[in-house]
């Protein structure tokens, strides 16, 4: 789904949904990798300064979320450049991923879905998180329960670069 995002200065930027939806997580993370790989937690963040965003497995990304289970708004956009970086979120970090193919596959646990990149090759990945305090100390959420926390990714084609702590407020992500 093809769609603009305003910047700064009032220009729009190309910007497509990979996903917008709720997702379903057990044990507290997502990833994206090629279909069939899963990265293993620890080795994903492996020298890296920020925890939340696992860059340390090549072709894979590992995303830490508060909720241990239960469902949670998880949304993916693919921009053609930098987008400016999104108000309104709690943790704001980045790190690297070389997409070795264009069709890659969200997880979480059991659950899992197609997203599909326009190019191959390194791309810069900024996880967006808010709420990881509170759902971190729900543990879970039912289906009836409101939400706690949800989650943005953005990717971008972008030379490999050390990983980065825009914005960290929680203990969680500490």
């Amino acid at each position: 789904m093809a769609n603009a995002q305003r910047d700064e200065i009032g220009h729009d930027r190309p910007m497509t949904v990979l996903l917008d939806g709720t997702v379903h997580v057990h044990y507290g993370f997502i990833g994206l990798a090629p279909e069939g790989e899963t990265p293993d937690l620890m080795q994903a963040r492996a020298g890296q300064v920020n925890g939340l965003c696992g860059g340390g497995v090549p072709r894979m990304l590992s995303m830490i979320t508060g909720l241990h289970t239960g469902a949670l708004p998880f949304r993916i956009e693919l921009h053609q450049q930098e987008p400016a970086v999104a108000d309104g979120w709690e943790e704001v970090v980045e790190a690297s991923i070389d997409i070795p193919e264009v069709d890659l596959t969200w997880w979480a646990f059991d659950e899992g879905g197609p997203v599909r990149f326009e190019q191959t090759g390194w791309h810069r990945a900024r996880y967006h998180a808010s709420g990881m305090d509170a759902a971190h100390q729900a543990d879970h959420r039912g289906d009836d329960e409101p939400e706690i926390d949800r989650y943005l990714l953005q990717l971008w084609p972008a030379p490999m670069a050390p990983d980065a702590i825009l914005r960290q407020t929680s203990e969680h992500a500490a």
